[in-house]
Order: structure tokens, then sequence, then C-alpha cells
């Protein structure tokens, strides 16, 4: 719907969306499971007594609906062959376009274009065809067969920014992007190592309830976990980093690449679950002591 608001040619068909659709859930899958198992430990983990079996019951569980559903998702999208989505683009064929310096006229936009372009410029020539001509969408430039080229600003300066992210959103996407390659690969190469990364994890995810809980305040303890989900993407980045990869190199193996996080992450998640174990006994000497 935002496509076809904003475009006067839809880059997309509703079919080709659709083929699209077990890919987006395959990108979306690993980060929504840890998500999920981070907020959920609000309740699981609230009494003492039970922590222990609810940290054991939400490893086994979320392990196995991250492992069926990952596979599941993998097989689809391998199976969807989606269309490509064409860039967005701000041109009506058959209507003259108003561009930032003159007005131009398509009768189409794919290949061999006529196009007629009114200049509003008067120091230039007012009218000119271009025949046989060939639009580049990367840099909104159209080029006849004579060499001919005419610079496609759209009227609206703003036109592109609608459809280009906030930084903060860049980089995020960039982070999930680098998240789900790995996730990808270790999937296509191995399932054990898998499922060592699926359980290193959720571990981990498990064990960030100390952190999330550090605060009284439940309105700071959303905004905890929200800047863990954030910071797990962004910890990928940094294990799959160049400089990582050169400290790692010293393992003699294929898979140091893929294990090194694995191992950060289960220590990080023991390490976490003792200093919890110690916080809760501390606080419980503290009360028993007044």
């Amino acid at each position: 719907m935002f496509n076809n608001s904003y475009s006067p040619e839809n880059s997309i068909s509703i079919q080709a969306f659709i083929s699209h659709i077990p890919g987006i859930m395959l990108n979306l899958f690993p980060i929504v499971v840890l998500m999920s198992v981070i907020l959920s430990l609000v309740n699981t983990l609230r009494t003492p007594a039970n922590k222990f079996f609810a940290a054991f019951f939400t490893l086994i569980t979320a392990s196995i609906i991250y492992y069926a559903g990952y596979t599941g998702l993998y097989l689809l999208d391998k199976h969807s062959n989606p269309e490509n989505i064409v860039k967005v683009n701000h041109l009506y064929t058959g209507k003259l376009n108003p561009l930032s310096n003159s007005k131009v006229y398509l009768n189409k936009i794919e290949s061999n274009i006529l196009a007629i372009e009114i200049s509003e410029n008067s120091s230039e020539s007012a009218f000119r065809i271009l025949k046989n001509a060939a639009f580049n969408p990367e840099n909104n430039i159209l080029t006849s067969e004579k060499k001919e080229a005419v610079l496609i600003e759209p009227e609206n300066p703003f036109f592109s920014e609608i459809f280009t992210p906030p930084d903060l959103f860049k980089n995020l996407i960039n982070d999930l992007s680098i998240f789900n390659t790995a996730i990808r690969n270790i999937f296509e190469k191995s399932r054990y190592l898998f499922i060592l990364t699926i359980l290193s994890q959720i571990a981990f995810a498990i064990g960030c309830w100390t952190i999330i809980k550090l605060s009284k305040w439940p309105f700071l303890n959303g905004l905890l976990a929200i800047a863990v989900i954030r910071l797990f993407p962004a910890y990928y980045k940094l294990s799959y980093s160049e400089l990582t990869q050169k400290a790692i190199g010293f393992l003699q193996t294929s898979n140091a690449s893929d294990l090194a996080p694995v191992a950060v992450l289960v220590t990080a998640a023991l390490l976490l679950f003792l200093w919890d174990i110690l916080y809760i006994k501390n606080k419980n000497l503290v009360r028993s002591n007044d």
C-alpha cells in the first residue's frame, strides 16, 4: 500500500510480494525468537524458587522452536524463487512529469524510450526529442542514442528520502543483515554447529535477565531489555569483523569463526547466571540479618 501510494509505477505485484514473504520471515525469525525469550523472562523467572527449572524449560522449548521454525522457513524460502523488486521511481508514463528544471514526457521506462523534454531554462533549447533512450535508475539519468542526457531529478527534492530509513535504522538493518547471514551460513554448513549456535544464543538471552532486572522500575527494565535486543546483532557484527577474524586466526579449525561467538555467549551466560545466584544469595543474607 505504501509503495502504490508514493510510486506511479508499481515496483512489485502482490504475487511477487508473496514470494518474498518466506525470506522476510526467515530474516526476522531468529531475532524475534530471542526477543520473545528476553521479554518472556519477566514472568517466568520472577520467582526465585523455580528459576532453574524455568530457565532450563525456556532453553529447551525456545531452542526447539528456533530450530524447527528456521528449518521450515529456510526450505520455504529456498523453493519460493522470489522475483526482483524494481527500484521505486517517481515517473509516470504517458504523461508530462514535472522535474526540477524541466518537464519530460516518457512513453515507457524499460528500454528504447521516446522522451520529450520541455526545458524551463531560457538559456537552453526549450524543446527536444530523445529517441531510443535508456533510463538508469541508479543515477537518475536518461540517455538517448545520440548520447544526449537528461537528469531526472524529481520536482519534490524529498521524494527519495521517503524510502530512505533514518541512520539509526540503517545501522540496525546493517547489523541484522550480518547476523542473518552468519546464521544462514552456519545452518548450511553444519546442523550440529547450528544447534550449538542456537543453544548459546538462547542461553545468553536467558542470562540477560540478570541485566534486565538490575532496576526496580519496570519502565527502565523495559529499556534495558530493548538495549540487550539491539546490542545482540551488533555483537555478531563485531564477532565477524576483520579484526576479530585476525585475532582468532591462531585456531587451526575451519569453524573457528563460528565457534568463537558460541564460546563467548556460553561463557557470558554462565557468568550472568552465577552473578544472579550470588546476587540473590547476598540479598537474602542481608534480609535475614535485618
